[in-house]
């Protein structure tokens, strides 16, 4: 029986096209897993039974078994919806012997998901195919490949009349064969299968660790029953195994934990598998993806059971230096200001020591690099600490005259942080750094009221032209009478604010955003009240030139004993 219209294909028809590819963006096979509602069985369940039934009710109808959707390229099909099914069916004229009509029509399935899968499909064409032996047996398709390879001999066993069933497989049923430009592909396959149906590398990590983790070596022949309670014991060690994963998942999934680690858009669990990778591996120049965690860390059994439980111990570690309110304070520097984070994390898991947390968290902050920090390296001369000579530079560019909205701004931001991180430490307190995406640097005295001698005119802090005549009255600064080396854009005028809260003072004098600041009304949300070094700024009981300057001092002189520098 030929082709039925242009886009309906009968299987025998569909098979002869040949080369079938299963591209890299699609999951793994899963028609052989139960349905999450067991009752109901799996999707191989359904396909065998509604076989069978289209076949004893008439087989002179033709049944469909709905659409296919493909992209044809140099003589390949490369299936963008339609695996499932193809895979199956391939499967089914296997079980069912018919092992030279897949050669002679020359069908080929090939498995670009993963190499292991690819070459046991394609060896089941071979003779003694069930004496082969294949690379990686517990690969996750593989398993699933031979529970459906099992289960279709057991379902079409029955069949009284095998060639004429063939005869109905083969030419009465069909499916509509929808062909699509390769451009399209992508964005077809997430239409069709939803965002999740793409597997990341995370995801294909922990099947295949579930798969060998909760597996035997096979050094015996069993009987059923022992098979059975092998494999209730195998069921039993990956639901532990799984429940695990999904616990770390759950800790992960925390809103507050992922904007602490800023995971992003990255999978939850990134951190923490390639941490794993960084600790065990160090500098190795291989990237962290699936197919090389899975070449050195999941070989078979053994390593994948070595390898679950190294994640357990690393995630423990994680929660402990996440629930440790100073760990926390020194970890959350870095995550912000660290030029790698996954280094400074891996640092993190490895020193328990706090001071050398502290210590890692300050060097970072002023862009010293991981080696640089714990390596301790020296200049060119070998006369200084690379990291000290970042320290002091970035001391001298808040110690300006002008900081704010000049080169030094960015630090006065990071050292502000860390002066307020400092005072929730002492505490024991978990510092909110939610704060670093919504910051601000507040003028403690308002820009717009500070004015300085420009030529003839006089200008305020904005550079707006004020005129002639010198602006008079108690909530004026004038810039030209303050010391040499500063201004009213200097360090010590500069407070850091959560930048919802910055509209809230506006050009408001000192006093005004004292008493805002303050506020005890339950109406107005003010973040920036649990900010320590803020708050102790605005306790002052006034702020002029003097308060500026002495401001200033008290914040380079702070900074330096946490450096050491003074």
């Amino acid at each position: 029986m030929g082709e039925l219209s242009d886009n309906i294909l009968n299987i025998d028809n569909y098979f002869k096209k040949r080369d079938f590819v299963i591209p890299n963006y699609q999951r793994g096979y899963k028609w052989g897993v139960p349905n999450s509602d067991f009752s109901k069985g799996s999707s191989l369940d359904y396909f065998s039974k509604s076989l069978i039934d289209a076949f004893n009710r008439d087989v002179s109808q033709k049944y469909f078994i709905e659409a296919v959707t493909a992209v044809e390229k140099n003589n390949q099909i490369i299936l963008v919806d339609g695996q499932q099914r193809t895979t199956t069916l391939y499967l089914l004229f296997v079980a069912l012997g018919e092992i030279e009509y897949l050669k002679s029509i020359n069908f080929k399935l090939v498995y670009d998901v993963r190499k292991d899968s690819d070459n046991y499909l394609n060896n089941l064409l071979l003779e003694n195919a069930e004496q082969l032996k294949i690379e990686d047996e517990d690969t996750q398709d593989i398993f699933y490949f031979k529970m459906a390879l099992k289960k279709l001999k057991e379902d079409f066993s029955a069949i009284d009349d095998k060639e004429k069933f063939i005869q109905f497989l083969k030419n009465q049923v069909c499916l509509l064969y929808n062909i699509i430009e390769e451009n399209k592909a992508i964005t077809t396959f997430i239409s069709l299968n939803g965002l999740k149906a793409v597997m990341k590398d995370e995801e294909l990590i922990k099947s295949d660790l579930l798969i060998k983790s909760s597996r035997n070596k096979k050094t015996q022949q069993y009987s059923d029953e022992e098979l059975i309670g092998i494999e209730w014991k195998i069921n039993e060690d990956r639901n532990r195994l799984a429940h695990n994963w999904d616990k770390w998942l759950y800790w992960w999934n925390d809103e507050e934990v992922k904007k602490y680690f800023g995971t992003e858009n990255r999978h939850p669990l990134f951190f923490l598998l390639v941490s794993h990778w960084n600790l065990k591996l160090g500098d190795d120049s291989k990237k962290f993806d699936f197919d090389n965690f899975k070449t050195k860390f999941i070989v078979d059994n053994v390593s994948a059971k070595k390898t679950f439980e190294e994640l357990r111990k690393l995630q423990k570690s994680f929660e402990d230096l996440y629930n440790n309110p100073v760990s926390y304070n020194y970890l959350g520097i870095s995550l912000k200001t660290a030029t790698d984070k996954e280094k400074a994390i891996t640092y993190f898991l490895t020193e328990k020591e706090i001071e050398k947390q502290k210590e890692y968290a300050m060097y970072a902050l002023v862009n010293a690099t991981h080696l640089e920090i714990s390596n301790r390296t020296m200049d060119k001369d070998g006369e200084i600490e690379l990291r000290i000579v970042k320290a002091k530079q970035s001391i001298d560019l808040i110690s300006k005259k002008f900081v704010y909205n000049r080169e030094g701004n960015e630090f006065a931001f990071r050292f502000l942080l860390l002066l307020n991180v400092m005072q929730d430490t002492i505490l024991k307190r978990k510092f909110n750094f939610n704060i670093w995406n919504n910051r601000s640097l507040e003028h403690i005295h308002p820009k717009s009221k500070a004015y300085h001698k420009d030529g003839e005119n006089y200008r305020d802090g904005v550079d707006t032209d004020l005129g002639l005549i010198e602006p008079i009255g108690p909530h004026w600064l004038n810039r030209d009478k303050m010391d040499e080396n500063d201004s009213e854009h200097s360090i010590g005028n500069l407070v850091l604010l959560y930048g919802s809260d910055n509209s809230s003072f506006g050009a408001k004098p000192f006093e005004a955003k004292k008493q805002t600041y303050f506020e005890t009304n339950s109406d107005l949300k003010f973040e920036s009240k649990s900010l320590l070094h803020t708050f102790s700024i605005f306790a002052s009981s006034e702020w002029n030139a003097e308060s500026i300057l002495k401001n200033k001092k008290t914040i380079i002189s702070n900074i330096k004993t946490i450096y050491g520098l003074n």
